[in-house]
This record gives structure tokens, C-alpha cells and sequence, in this order.
């Protein structure tokens, strides 16, 4: 009777068990696949880029980097599925390594203590890696404002939009979209942001997280702050340079009560970006409120995943 209900649930019990082991048993970034694979793109960036080369160049070389790349680890992995003796084992250990709160949640709060503590230098440092803008002349709200933003948007693609892919369409459409983030967020480090280059993968990934980011988003705004919520992604959220981040930043801005966004610099040149909301500067306490927050949002959806697997047991 046992091994049949295991048998039957098989899926639903690797997808928590992976979740588990993301949140209690997160691997080091020192060897973690994502850092391999990671300095892997940066190359190939490099290699490909062409700064001078005309604005047709940049979109077709890019493109077909991205796409031929993705093709070649994709057939791979498909191949090591099909000879693998239990592929759900295997699906859910590429969730498990597509998966990114813990380590990100470690780094934010440790970069709160260390704002508290006046230790500005560490925490640019430590804040350094994890953003493609530019981190020495932040102050201590500049520091606060861009932990509190890596935070929203890395847990929403590297966490939600992976589990939300992965539920509909399988482990390898999220492997996939996942190498798509990695490959867009080792380019950004040496491209500006409205460079050519960057626009068919950033494209192709504002349609895949045009769901997943919208539905995040209307989660935080029921929590608290709902028609503030509102009011901000009508003013703010919708005339953002980029609609899925503008969601996020505005529900999560009225709901902390704190203002995001704003200026920052890339490579020495300035980009003005919107500011999202009135509220005051961001403090190091915020970034723990955030927190709760998207662990609210994570306990809602769980639980309605729970939910939904119930009603199919059921039925």
C-alpha cells in the first residue's frame, strides 16, 4: 500500500524535497554548478560582444549565442535523463540546483547587520557580487535600498518563476529558463544595461516571467497595503524601464512603506531611473520586514500547491 502511494505521488514528493533541501541544505557558491556555469557565459559574452559593431550585429550575435548555448547543455541533460534508472530523482535535483532564496536571504540580512553596525566597506562588498551596478559610493540607505531590490528580484525569478515553470511545464523548461537568467545576469556585468546586446535575451525573459512576476506581485500587494499597491503600479509599476520589475518594486515598496528605486550608475554612466513611491529612505530594519513579506507570499502559493494536490488525490 505504501510503496504504491509513493509510487503514485512520486512527483509531488521530489518537488518537496526539494524545496527542503534548497531551504536546509543550500550548496556553497564556491561549488555550486551556477558559479562554473556562470563564469562559462561571462566568456562567451566576452568573446561575442563587439562594442562597435552595428545594432544588427549585437541582436544577432547575442541571440544566436543564447540559443545554440542553451541547445548544446539542454540535449546534454536530456540525454542523461533518458539512460537515468529514476528520472523524477533526477528532475528534482535540477530544481533543487535551480532554486535560489537561502543564500540570498543569508547574504541580505548579513548586509543589514552590517549596515547597523556602520561597516559600510564590508557590506559593499558583500553586496558587490550579487548586483551588476556599480557599489562604491553608496551610502548606508543607498546600501539598504539595493540589498532590499537584489532581494525582491533574485527570489522572484530564481525562486517563484522557477517553481511556477517547473509545476506547468516540467524540470526542463526551468532548467532552461534558469540558464537563461544565468546567461543574462553574467552579460549584465560588462554591458550597459540598454545595450543592444542584451535586448533579445532580456525580451525573451520579460514574456517568460510576465506571469509568474504579476502573480508574485498581486500576492505581496493582498498581504498589506493593498490599495497603495495598486496606486504605485498604476504610477509607477507601469512606466518603469522594465513593467515585470516595476510590479514588484511598487507592491513591495507600498507594502514595507519604504521608497525604492532611483538612480544608479553601470560601468561610470549614469542611469536615471524612476524613484517608486513617496515613503521614506530604506534602513537596514527593512530588509527584515521584506523578508517576512515574501515568506508570506511563499506560504500562500505553498499551500495552495498543497491544496491543489489534495483536491487531485480526491478526485
Amino acid at each position: 500500500m505504501l510503496p504504491n502511494l509513493v509510487q503514485q505521488h512520486l512527483d509531488f514528493i521530489v518537488f518537496i524535497l526539494a524545496l527542503l533541501s534548497e531551504r536546509f541544505l543550500p550548496l556553497v557558491s564556491w561549488y555550486h554548478p551556477n558559479t562554473f556555469l556562470t563564469a562559462v557565459f561571462t566568456a562567451l559574452g566576452k568573446r561575442v560582444y563587439r562594442e562597435r559593431e552595428p545594432k544588427s550585429y549585437l541582436y544577432l550575435s547575442s541571440s544566436l549565442c543564447f540559443i545554440l548555448t542553451l541547445l548544446v547543455i539542454m540535449t546534454l541533460v536530456v540525454l542523461l535523463i533518458e539512460f537515468a534508472y529514476y528520472p523524477e530523482l533526477l528532475a528534482g535535483l535540477i530544481l533543487y540546483l535551480s532554486l535560489e532564496w537561502r543564500s540570498i536571504e543569508t547574504k541580505a540580512l548579513r548586509i543589514a547587520r552590517l549596515v547597523k553596525q556602520n561597516q559600510k566597506a564590508t557590506a559593499r562588498e558583500l553586496l558587490k557580487p550579487l548586483l551588476a551596478r556599480q557599489v562604491n559610493a553608496l551610502s548606508s540607505t543607498g546600501i539598504c535600498k539595493a540589498a532590499m531590490e537584489m532581494l525582491i528580484l533574485r527570489v522572484a525569478r530564481h525562486y517563484f518563476s522557477v517553481i511556477f515553470i517547473y509545476l506547468l511545464f516540467g524540470p526542463m523548461a526551468a532548467l532552461s529558463y534558469r540558464l537563461l537568467t544565468l546567461m543574462h545576469q553574467a552579460w549584465r556585468k560588462n554591458t550597459l544595461p540598454n545595450s543592444p546586446f542584451l535586448k533579445p535575451l532580456a525580451w525573451l525573459l520579460y514574456i517568460i516571467e510576465w506571469l509568474p512576476t504579476r502573480l508574485l506581485a498581486l500576492t505581496i500587494a493582498a498581504s498589506k497595503a493593498s490599495k497603495l499597491s495598486i496606486h504605485y503600479i498604476k504610477h509607477y509599476g507601469r512606466h518603469f524601464y522594465q513593467t515585470n520589475s516595476g510590479w514588484l518594486l511598487s507592491c513591495c515598496s507600498a507594502s514595507v512603506g519604504v521608497q525604492l528605486g532611483g538612480p544608479a550608475i553601470y560601468q561610470g554612466t549614469r542611469f536615471d531611473k524612476m524613484r517608486i513611491g513617496t515613503e521614506r529612505l530604506p534602513q537596514a530594519a527593512d530588509i527584515p520586514i521584506l523578508l517576512s513579506r515574501l515568506n508570506q507570499a511563499r506560504v500562500f502559493w505553498l499551500l495552495l500547491i498543497f491544496g491543489i494536490e489534495i483536491i487531485k488525490t480526491i478526485i
